[in-house]
């Protein structure tokens, strides 16, 4: 295989066989301890290495630069874990990952339709309309069938999956300085208090509290 990704951190079994199953044609390393990475990488040739962290940085002892490889090499920092396979289908598009080797049985692969419904969810995610029905209908499935694969191949539930991303979203604005009403709306939520319900219970606190300890700009404005 081409290419590596390595994770900077250990996996519990089910994410990594998950993580390995939806990236049948890479790599996956996750390790904490740089000298075992080192040792591998001086061991195998790639075509491309991609380090990742779920963090904003690299952990402090990885030294990235001082490694001197040949093959090109990217740093991704504060990945979403379940944005993973939208990396991968990058990869895909412009020819770097190798067809993978099978063994005996065939092994699960990512369907094609459940990138798709990802590309569709980015490009709609703060339409107020956006839904399990509207997603699976633009990928020609059940709802049902739709659901039962989303949660199987990503390990969370739809519903769970945009609460997440709109929060996300909805933190960098806040960070902004955008006023709270302002945020609820653009993030796809037509009812305030609806939208303060799901920030708290993902983030910990209200967004207006969010909002006054973190913009970085002026919060006259609520």
């Amino acid at each position: 295989m081409d290419v590596l990704l390595v994770i900077s951190h250990k996996l519990k079994d089910d994410e990594y066989h998950r993580v390995q199953r939806m990236f049948t044609n890479m790599v996956i390393l996750p390790q904490n301890n740089f000298a075992a990475v080192t040792e591998h990488i001086q061991s195998i040739k790639y075509k491309f290495i991609v380090f990742l962290s779920f963090e904003d940085t690299l952990p402090p002892s990885w030294k990235v630069d001082e490694l001197k490889l040949d093959s090109p090499v990217m740093i991704l920092l504060k990945v979403n874990k379940l944005d993973l396979f939208v990396f991968y289908s990058f990869l895909d598009s412009v020819g770097l990952l190798s067809k993978p080797v099978i063994e005996g049985a065939d092994k699960p692969e990512t369907p094609p339709m459940l990138y798709k419904s990802i590309e569709y969810i980015e490009e709609n995610l703060c339409e107020s309309e956006l839904c399990l029905e509207t997603v699976s209908a633009n990928v020609f499935v059940s709802r049902c069938h739709y659901s039962r694969m989303f949660k199987e191949y990503f390990g969370i539930g739809f519903k769970e999956y945009i609460m997440n991303k709109r929060v996300q979203k909805a933190k960098v604005m806040l960070q902004e300085g955008v006023p709270v009403t302002d945020v609820c709306y653009a993030v796809g939520y037509g009812d305030l208090t609806h939208f303060g319900r799901v920030f708290k219970r993902l983030v910990g606190e209200k967004p207006s509290d969010y909002r006054k300890k973190n913009a970085r700009f002026g919060t006259n404005s609520a």
